[in-house]
């Protein structure tokens, strides 16, 4: 059956999948196209608010602004019934209300700005028109399938210049891919689980074939997540498959299963490591820079710098622990810090290296509960953490806040929000589908 959903751009539902397909796309290639995408989500919102007012009649007497306004009026009121929705927007004020503390108010206004998705995308998500279990499926098999290929280029370069790139990997220098690679590591993750679960739940977009093509896919980009050598990546991979092991016991009650599932887990990276050289040299510099760092001689090397940024930023919260410093401040008081405790690494100090120091840093203990009531209210509320896309996303998440500070770029933060609404719009209509608790 030949399905064709962009030729319903020129509606609200077909300018919703198309800016989807675009977002998963752009999101690791392109910072114009991903604000594009974002753009075409809020014209979908919009469009299907007014179409929904025009159907109901509330519109018939009003025109221009008038128009506008209730719009705009009735598309707020449906975000402010969301509480799932609208408390995220804390994760923008939090930032935003540090102005009052804050010094250097350049920097907290690229920093707030990063951040304004915050409020944009969930007031999106709450009035955008539903998309069928199909749909939704097809955004994530265009997701696996980009990623796919991107690694295929990827995997190219490495091969035509191995010498040069294994010889960086040994100085701390990643793989090139597009964009950040910590981000498309993360990305990969995501997709590598993605594509398991959807040839598990049997999905094809038109021919039965394509799900054997799908796990060749699959598998390929399990072993390239160990050939890029990102340990946040492979980190948080191995930590949502642990969580699939458990999920799938828990359910089945198949122990015997389990147990062979995760002596392959635990057997897997080991022999990745004997057979992967751009793992093995990379696993080699972690140690040699832990070993530069404890010698007070790495102030050149990444993973030195790392465990320096987050001495300066718990030093920083201990200084000032209600409020902190201040986001705008946090770049300035970071380098004061390094300047009188860490003299060998006062080049350009890298920010706390950890999404929660980070926000300790900044706003202090107040705005990290804010913020991890946030992080927490879609997790704990309703019945998305039975989905287990929905679930394993929140395991990537957590384990990049730990060595990360994901939601303090652009493209953490598109990641961030737009996987944590589609999974849990999925997770909705999954349910419905499978009238399952547990899906």
């Amino acid at each position: 059956m030949k399905i064709n959903y962009l030729s319903e751009i020129n509606t609200p539902r077909g300018l919703t999948f198309f800016s989807a397909v675009l977002l998963v796309v752009s999101m690791m290639l392109s910072p114009f196209l991903l604000s594009i995408s974002m753009w075409g989500f809020v014209a979908a919102a919009l469009w299907h608010t007014a179409a929904t007012l025009q159907q109901s009649g509330q519109l018939r007497d009003k025109s221009g602004m008038a128009a506008v306004w209730a719009v705009l009026g009735y598309s707020f009121r449906q975000f402010f019934r969301q509480p799932a929705a609208l408390i995220l927007t804390i994760l923008l004020l939090v930032p935003a209300l540090s102005f009052f503390w804050s010094i250097n108010h350049e920097f907290w206004l690229e920093r707030t700005r990063v951040r304004i998705p915050f409020f944009v995308l969930p007031w999106v998500f709450t009035n955008l028109p539903n998309l069928s279990k199909h749909q939704y499926r097809t955004v994530l098999y265009v997701l696996v399938w980009s990623v796919f290929l991107i690694c295929i280029g990827v995997g190219i370069n490495f091969l035509l210049n191995a010498e040069e790139i294994l010889d960086n990997l040994g100085m701390g220098q990643p793989i090139p891919v597009p964009r950040n690679h910590i981000r498309f590591n993360l990305i990969l993750a995501t997709a590598i689980l993605v594509g398991g679960w959807l040839w598990e739940q049997r999905y094809v977009w038109r021919y039965p074939w394509e799900r054997k093509l799908l796990m060749a896919a699959v598998v390929l980009m399990f072993v390239f997540i160990h050939v890029l050598s990102v340990r946040s990546g492979i980190v948080t991979l191995y930590a949502a498959l642990l969580f699939s092991v458990f999920r799938f016991v828990v359910r089945t009650r198949r122990w015997k299963a389990g147990l062979i599932t995760l002596l392959i887990i635990i057997v897997t990276p080991v022999l990745a490591v004997l057979s992967i050289p751009s793992l093995q040299q990379r696993l080699t510099y972690m140690v040699w820079d832990w070993q530069q760092y404890q010698s007070n001689d790495g102030d050149d090397y990444s993973d030195s710098e790392r465990w320096v940024s987050f001495a300066a930023g718990m030093q920083l919260w201990r200084e000032s622990p209600w409020l902190g410093v201040g986001t705008g401040d946090v770049p300035m008081e970071i380098q004061r810090v390094v300047n009188e405790r860490f003299p060998k690494y006062t080049l350009d100090p890298k920010l706390p290296h950890n999404q929660f120091i980070y926000i300790l840093t900044g706003t202090g203990l107040i705005g990290l509960l804010l913020s991890m009531l946030a992080f927490l209210w879609p997790i704990v509320t309703g019945g998305h953490r039975h989905f287990y896309l929905f679930a394993t996303f929140q395991i990537i998440i957590l384990i990049s806040f730990l060595v990360e500070y994901t939601i303090e770029t652009s493209i953490g933060v598109a990641y961030y929000l737009f996987y944590l609404f589609w999974f849990g719009k999925m997770a909705e209509v999954e349910r419905k589908t499978t009238f399952q608790k547990d899906y």
